[in-house]
């Protein structure tokens, strides 16, 4: 088994209504959510996971939000602090396409970044309700992922030895999750099918999706994949500080 290390970088929080993040659940309930940089370390080179929002002023701006994000918490320097050349990254993943998830794709010039044809396809002409969160082209918007070289994928896909793309439709039509072989097993980072631990510690779907019937699939599909389950979104996440490690920091154990 391949020996990665995997990074949590937290690069800001959002304010959010409860029920965004857990379907129907608590409405009416203010919550706050972290905005996550993930960064895998292994053999000889880094994978980033997802790249975060561009900055509180371009969210303010186009989708009226208040978001958070202190100078320690800028995507560079959370990079810097763990030995990160964005430069030498040659490989992002995209669990969707989503504003939060991709606003700083220009901190990495070289990488190729792996999406989902299907994910593609729908950021460009969502439905209404989510355009504003895809910064969609037809609202008139430069959405972050525009200009960057994009791998499509159509379904699963292994992008390094120990690292493999799985596609777990549910949240959006092209979601993927990451699993990552490590010393203490198969960990799957996995973005926002799963936001918060309470969504698979209670079966919980998210509260934006396109589909809750392919989500159930999805969240099942990882629980016969993984070991070890890290939420997208949760600031539990970073109890200890603002940059998390695994194999040795909490994730949601898969019993079997």
């Amino acid at each position: 088994m391949a020996r990665w290390k995997i990074y949590a970088l937290l690069t800001g929080t959002s304010p959010v209504d409860k029920s965004v993040v857990t379907y129907l659940q608590e409405p009416g309930t203010p919550f706050r959510v972290a905005n996550v940089i993930f960064v895998l370390e292994g053999a000889g080179e880094h994978i980033v996971v997802d790249t975060s929002f561009e900055s509180v002023e371009a969210i303010r701006r186009i989708n009226k939000r208040e978001l958070e994000r202190t100078p320690a918490q800028e995507p560079a320097h959370q990079l810097a602090q763990i030995g990160v050349d964005p430069l030498k990254v040659r490989k992002v993943v995209h669990t969707h396409l989503h504003y939060d998830h991709v606003g700083n794709n220009r901190l990495f010039p070289n990488a190729r970044f792996y999406v989902q044809r299907e994910e593609l396809r729908f950021a460009f002409a969502p439905n209404p309700l989510l355009a504003p969160i895809y910064h969609s082209p037809l609202l008139g918007h430069t959405p972050g992922y525009l200009g960057s070289s994009l791998e499509i994928l159509d379904g699963d896909m292994p992008i390094a030895a120990g690292v493999t793309v799985i596609h777990v439709p549910g949240h959006t039509p092209g979601s993927q999750a990451v699993l990552v072989e490590t010393e203490a097993g198969v960990y799957c980072i996995a973005g926002d099918t799963i936001p918060l631990f309470e969504n698979i510690e209670k079966g919980i779907p998210h509260g934006v999706h396109d589909s809750v019937s392919d989500w159930y699939r999805s969240l099942n599909r990882i629980k016969a994949l993984a070991d070890y389950v890290i939420p997208s979104h949760d600031m539990r996440l970073f109890e200890q500080g603002p940059i998390v490690v695994w194999p040795g920091a909490y994730a949601y154990r898969i019993e079997r």
